[in-house]
């Protein structure tokens, strides 16, 4: 009898133990608890939004005046731009008569990202995936980004996954990634609540890469697209860009993102590294 009683009593120990791993296993999971809310929208709704409108914009062209500060030169330039999503780009530099000129040319594809400059030795082809566009500015911003921004859109990469800031009292969206979440996209939101104000990008180690402002917003054809807006790195140090013309969902008829084809078997990579290394200045003042 005496052994039953015990037996009865273990299996109830055992009953209550499992009990309350489940209730902590529910309480400390966040998929079961309520999901937090800022201005009437949890953080799904929010980036699904944020997805949506990424989705409205798919090309664009114009005019923009790039200006830089906090650097030892100044840039004060115009560059005709033309992109369509997800990864072509065409930015050359004007003349101070309005036309095309020859200093810089930047295409990018999904195949080949082009650079030419008179500053190199010849022009400097390399893939998509290897580069960031930190070889020809101090700001580490991939072509795919620079084309979102221009869209005025978040970067946004598959997989990823939203929730606020619980240190933050303000409306801030924190895009993660991967099964360690670490914050990829840090989003800060404008008086409104609904447009973005601004962004930082981080790297897998939590360091800064650079912070994107959309300094004004102006409408077009019903599209809410960047007037201005600032690239900025680690060191405080910025690149403007304050849009002067802009076309959303232009019409391309040509081909402006085919890249000319290398009149050299070897590739210009490692000329435009040397050139980088040599006249930096230069490079960096004709980036576009």
């Amino acid at each position: 009898m005496e052994k039953k009683l015990n037996l009865i009593m273990l299996k109830r120990i055992r009953i209550s133990f499992l009990l309350c791993l489940i209730v902590v296993f529910f309480h400390g999971c966040t998929i079961f608890r309520l999901p937090q809310v800022r201005d009437g929208e949890t953080a799904a709704q929010c980036f699904k939004r944020i997805s949506e409108t990424n989705d409205l914009l798919i090309s664009c062209k114009g005019i923009a005046k790039v200006s830089t500060n906090g650097f030892a030169f100044n840039i004060n330039e115009r560059v005709a731009f033309i992109s369509r999503k997800p990864d072509q780009l065409r930015a050359e530099m004007l003349t101070p008569f309005g036309v095309i000129g020859s200093p810089f040319q930047l295409i990018s594809n999904n195949k080949k990202i082009f650079f030419n400059s008179r500053f190199l030795e010849k022009p400097y082809y390399i893939n998509p995936g290897a580069l960031s566009l930190q070889y020809m500015s101090p700001i580490n911003i991939q072509p795919f980004e620079l084309i979102a921004v221009l869209h005025g859109q978040l970067p946004v990469e598959p997989n990823m996954r939203a929730a606020f800031d619980p240190c933050s009292e303000q409306k801030v969206l924190l895009l993660s990634k991967g099964i360690i979440k670490k914050t990829r996209l840090k989003v800060m939101f404008d008086y409104s609540a609904t447009h973005v104000r601004s962004f930082e990008k981080y790297n897998y180690f939590n360091k800064l890469m650079y912070r994107m402002t959309f300094n004004k917003y102006q409408t077009n054809n019903n599209f809410y697209t960047p007037q201005s807006l600032t690239i900025t790195n680690a060191k405080e140090q910025r690149i403007t860009l304050d849009i002067q013309s802009y076309y959303p969902n232009c019409a391309i008829k040509k081909h402006p993102f085919q890249i000319p084809e290398p009149q050299h078997d070897e590739k210009g990579g490692f000329s435009c590294i040397t050139s980088w290394l040599f006249m930096p200045v230069q490079i960096l003042s004709n980036m576009f």
